[in-house]
């Protein structure tokens, strides 16, 4: 396998959240082999870094980075998710950064198909201020 990410979970969200990072992976420089893991998803073998919810692995002989909606103390945050009458918003939080992606009401992207791509390219190396002007750049 290449450097990729790689969205292992069957629901609609990460369906969607590997479609979103096909449609900005080609604006930032992937630097790993990464696994977003949905909750109750098995740790697979072969990845430079697994990605999964906060708590759900309780070890791991991978590099491991946690995303989590709500809670501050994951690797990386979404929350603050609003809506307004023309679009949607969600704040997403890594290390000492946080920035907003906008959504448009009708963009068929969740907030939290937004988080796990995220989340995957923050893991594979990409700063998260590139991750979130490429989304913004796409999809707002």
């Amino acid at each position: 396998m290449e450097n990729k990410v790689y969205f292992l979970g069957k629901s609609g969200d990460f369906a969607l959240a590997e479609e979103l990072y096909n449609l900005i992976s080609e604006q930032l420089s992937v630097n790993a082999k990464v696994a977003v893991l949905e909750k109750g998803v098995e740790e697979p073998e072969d990845f430079d870094i697994i990605v999964c919810e906060y708590g759900e692995l309780k070890s791991s002989s991978a590099n491991l980075l946690t995303y989590s909606i709500g809670q501050s103390n994951a690797d990386i945050c979404g929350f603050n998710f609003m809506t307004r009458e023309k679009s949607r918003s969600l704040d997403l939080f890594s290390q000492s950064f946080m920035g907003r992606v906008n959504l448009p009401i009708d963009s068929k992207f969740s907030e939290a198909s937004v988080l796990y791509a995220a989340a995957g390219l923050v893991a594979a190396g990409c700063p998260l201020t590139q991750v979130l002007k490429a989304i913004n750049s796409k999809i707002s």
